[in-house]
């Protein structure tokens, strides 16, 4: 079976950069998303090979799509998410046309994360000729609105939805598979406003200075202690001032200072302590300063998570990609977050894994080696009849 995977992969490049041409072609911007138009080829090639497939839509045109081959247990489910960042500026070519230049694919989604469903609908196709050998279930599926936090996508389905699975890939940490993602920080992400009260620039007693407040809490972040400081997955916690605005005029006291936070904190620590900590900084600077008044809101909070190190996926990604690409892939801790974590939560057992370099999500001319696509769908192939077997 090994040489059978590798030689059917081998001879499917064209057929690859058809598929992720195809998809990439298909503007799902998101927002507005429109996944629908990159679902519909994903539809057409589960209709040409004979896979079965539904189709779930929480709202129109903001499709996700689901393969099954196979059947009963153990599920291995792959999610590809098929929204994109938009394109930005700086592009060479037209970001939705894909070009190939010494055998890399260029065009958004190349990278993140069209090419590996094109490289992952192949691999289904094998897996559907080859359905009487497999003991279990494979679950492909066209995600959306994965770059805005999936609640119309992966989480969608996993709430309300009913799509179950034992085990979870999703091939969206780059890394040039050399790196399983195996847990990942808590994402606290806050809006802070510091109310102050409006008068002439000319005298500032009169008023009260909300972008002056916001600068000594501001400060006193600066020195915030995490608790839980290292990890021998992960590099250490992290607290980022992303945007700051506030003031109407310079000779006008500003009544209002806005700024949101993005905060990464490790295992063993959370977000609600986070939080805490902010408002202990806050109580104590409107202490001395009565005037000051601050308002924190929760954007987004995705909790930290890990699965073992020492899990069957684990280990059948280091000895498949190992024997494919002659290195063993490292267990790693990621800053950013994917969807593994909401998997996680429901109990199913999900790394990240898969092709690209880690440099080329969200850039302009945003590219993908296609040896790597192959490759992927070679190590995959291997798990899938190792797993299922």
């Amino acid at each position: 079976m090994k040489e059978s995977i590798i030689n059917y992969l081998q001879s499917q490049e064209e057929e690859i950069i058809r598929l992720a041409t195809e998809l990439i072609g298909a503007n799902t911007v998101n927002p507005p998303g429109n996944e629908y138009l990159a679902v519909s080829v994903v539809e057409k090639y589960f209709k040409t090979h004979g896979i079965q497939y539904e189709i779930f839509e929480k709202n129109k045109g903001r499709t996700n799509i689901a393969g099954y081959i196979g059947s009963g247990s153990p599920i291995l489910l792959v999610a590809c998410h098929l929204d994109v960042v938009p394109p930005g500026d700086g592009w060479d070519t037209d970001p939705f046309k894909v070009v190939i230049k010494n055998g890399r694919m260029y065009g958004r989604g190349a990278n993140d994360n069209k090419g590996q469903m094109a490289s992952m609908l192949v691999h289904a196709r094998f897996l559907k000729e080859n359905e009487s050998k497999l003991n279990g279930t494979f679950l492909l599926i066209g995600v959306a609105d994965e770059e805005k936090g999936s609640s119309l996508g992966l989480k969608y389905l996993l709430d309300e939805c009913n799509i179950v699975a034992d085990f979870a890939i999703i091939p969206d940490v780059a890394h040039n598979m050399r790196m399983i993602d195996v847990g990942e920080k808590g994402a606290l992400f806050l809006k802070i406003t510091s109310y102050g009260k409006q008068a002439h620039g000319s005298t500032p007693e009169k008023g009260i200075n909300a972008i002056w407040n916001m600068i000594e809490l501001l400060n006193q972040l600066k020195k915030m202690k995490f608790r839980c400081l290292s990890h021998k997955l992960f590099s250490p916690p992290t607290l980022n001032l992303g945007t700051i605005s506030g003031g109407a005029a310079p000779n006008i006291v500003p009544a209002k200072c806005r700024v949101e936070l993005d905060i990464r904190y490790l295992p063993g620590e959370t977000g609600e302590e986070t939080l805490e900590k902010i408002k202990e900084f806050i109580a104590s600077i409107k202490k001395d300063n009565p005037t000051a008044k601050f308002d924190i809101t929760v954007d987004s909070h995705l909790p930290s998570s890990r699965v073992s190190i020492d899990n069957p996926l684990v280990d059948l990604i280091s000895k498949h990609a190992e024997s494919v690409l002659g290195v063993k892939p490292k267990p790693m801790g990621l800053s950013g977050s994917t969807v593994t974590k909401q998997l996680i939560e429901k109990g199913i057992v999900a790394v990240g894994f898969g092709p690209g370099d880690e440099d080329q999500s969200h850039i302009a001319n945003e590219s993908i080696e296609i040896k790597e696509l192959i490759d992927f769908g070679k190590i995959m192939g291997l798990i899938t009849f190792d797993l299922l077997k």
